[in-house]
């Protein structure tokens, strides 16, 4: 059983606030992300003070001491929409008993006019909740609109995304710019 704290309404509505309150200004990242390299494809990363390390599997020259940076990119695209859906939920008074995504990335082919990177991820949301399908599928699809690193890769690459609720395909949708 999924747990979201009964204060997290307050707290998403209270930094949707605070974000509607600044003023222009100069332009600051959201965060800095840093790395170096410890031996051959492995990486060790800090980010506000968490520590991973991306390597490559031993075919690829790596010693498989950690993801590979692709995959992390992945998770960081399916993590923040699930941010945004449990953020949204809360928002809306959608009760979520579980909340699992799978994402899967597609690597342009080499006769894709797209030239290298991702040419498309399918991504499954797959949600149990007591509440309607229809405020279900707002919740998720408004994650969709919210998640910045949702947005930003469906600028480059298509997203097709497959929404279950308790087991049912609810919805099909395709993002990209």
């Amino acid at each position: 059983m999924l747990y979201i704290d009964p204060k997290m309404k307050q707290l998403v509505q209270n930094q949707l606030e605070e974000r509607g309150k600044r003023t222009p200004g100069p332009e600051r990242p959201v965060t800095t992300v840093k790395s170096k390299a410890l031996h051959d494809l492995q990486f060790r990363a800090s980010v506000e003070g968490h520590v991973f390390i991306s390597d490559e599997r031993e075919s690829s020259g790596g010693t498989d001491a950690g993801p590979a940076p692709l995959r992390y990119f992945l998770a960081g695209v399916m993590m923040c929409h699930q941010v945004w859906t449990v953020k949204g939920a809360a928002l809306a008074d959608v009760k979520l008993d579980n909340l699992e995504c799978e994402i899967s990335g597609y690597v342009a082919r080499p006769d894709s006019p797209r030239k290298g990177g991702f040419d498309r991820a399918t991504f499954l949301v797959s949600v149990e909740s007591p509440s309607p399908p229809e405020e279900v599928k707002k919740v998720v699809a408004k994650a969709s609109d919210s998640c910045n690193a949702f947005v930003t890769f469906a600028r480059g690459a298509r997203i097709e995304l497959t929404l279950m609720h308790n087991g049912k395909k609810i919805d099909e949708r395709t993002y990209e710019g």
